[in-house]
C-alpha cells in the first residue's frame, strides 16, 4: 500500500483491488483517526504506519463513511489488535450488525453483505460532533448512512463513495453499487456548500476544486 501526504494533517493509503482504493489518517492533537477501513490487505501496511510515521500517536477512533466491504475490510484485524472504536451514522449500524443487508437496498445491487462487527465495537455518530478536526456531513445515496467528513482547516472533503475521480475529473459513484443515484448526486452539493479545495474519494483519488466540476457532473448523465 502506498502512503502520501495529502494536506498538513491529512495522509492517504491507497491499494489496487482490482480499482483503487483509499484511506485516511487524519493527525490531531489528540491523536489519530482512520477515516474508512479499506480491504482485509490493507492492514499490514497500516500497522507499520502506525509503528513508524505515527510512532507516538495513538489512533483514538475509527470513523466510517458506510459500511461497504472495501470500507471495512481491515478492521475485524485491527480492533482484535486495537481497542479502538467503529464510529458510523447510526442508520449504517444495523449493516454493520448484520440486523440488515445492504443486497436489499436496490434490485440488481451487486453489494455484499459483510461479516458483522459486534454491537460493542460499534459507536453512533454525533453528526454535530467535532473528531480530531473533522466535520460530518450526511451524504445518503450511494448508502442510507453516508457520511462525508471535512477538515476545514485543510480545506479537504474526505468524501468516501460520494464521487469517484478519473485523473482528477469529478465521476459520480459507482452506479451498480449505489442504492439510490439520484440522491447521492444531490447529496453531492455540499463541494458547493463547503468549497473544499481537494475532494478525496475512495475510489480513484483526489480531485481539485470540485465545486466547478459539480454542476457539470449533475448535467451530463453519461457521466459515470
Amino acid at each position: 500500500m502506498k502512503w502520501k501526504q495529502l494536506t498538513r494533517h491529512v495522509w492517504a493509503g491507497s491499494i489496487y483491488w482490482p480499482l483503487p482504493v483509499m484511506v485516511w489518517i487524519v493527525k490531531d492533537r489528540d491523536g489519530l483517526t482512520l477515516v474508512d477501513g479499506g480491504v482485509p490487505s490493507m492492514w499490514g501496511s497500516l500497522r507499520e504506519e502506525l509503528r513508524t510515521t505515527f510512532r507516538g500517536h495513538p489512533l483514538t477512533r475509527i470513523l466510517l463513511t458506510h459500511g461497504h466491504t472495501d470500507h471495512v475490510g481491515m478492521l475485524y484485524e485491527l480492533t482484535e489488535e486495537i481497542a479502538v472504536p467503529i464510529t458510523a451514522h447510526e442508520i449504517e449500524l444495523p449493516f454493520l450488525t448484520g440486523e440488515r443487508s445492504y443486497t436489499t437496498l436496490r434490485e440488481g445491487s451487486k453489494n455484499k453483505d459483510i461479516p458483522p462487527f459486534a454491537k460493542n465495537k460499534l459507536e453512533p455518530l454525533n453528526l454535530k460532533g467535532d473528531y480530531g478536526g473533522l466535520i460530518p456531513y450526511p451524504t445518503p445515496g450511494h448508502s442510507l448512512g453516508h457520511v462525508a467528513y471535512y477538515h476545514p482547516e485543510d480545506r479537504i472533503l474526505l468524501a468516501g463513495d460520494l464521487f469517484t475521480a478519473f485523473f482528477g475529473k469529478l465521476r459520480k459513484p459507482i452506479h451498480k453499487f449505489t442504492a439510490n443515484m439520484e440522491e447521492s448526486l444531490q447529496s453531492g452539493a455540499i463541494v458547493e456548500r463547503l468549497q473544499p479545495e481537494l475532494t478525496a474519494c475512495s475510489h480513484c483519488g483526489v480531485v481539485k476544486e470540485a465545486s466547478l466540476q459539480y454542476r457539470n457532473l449533475v448535467k451530463d448523465r453519461s457521466l459515470a
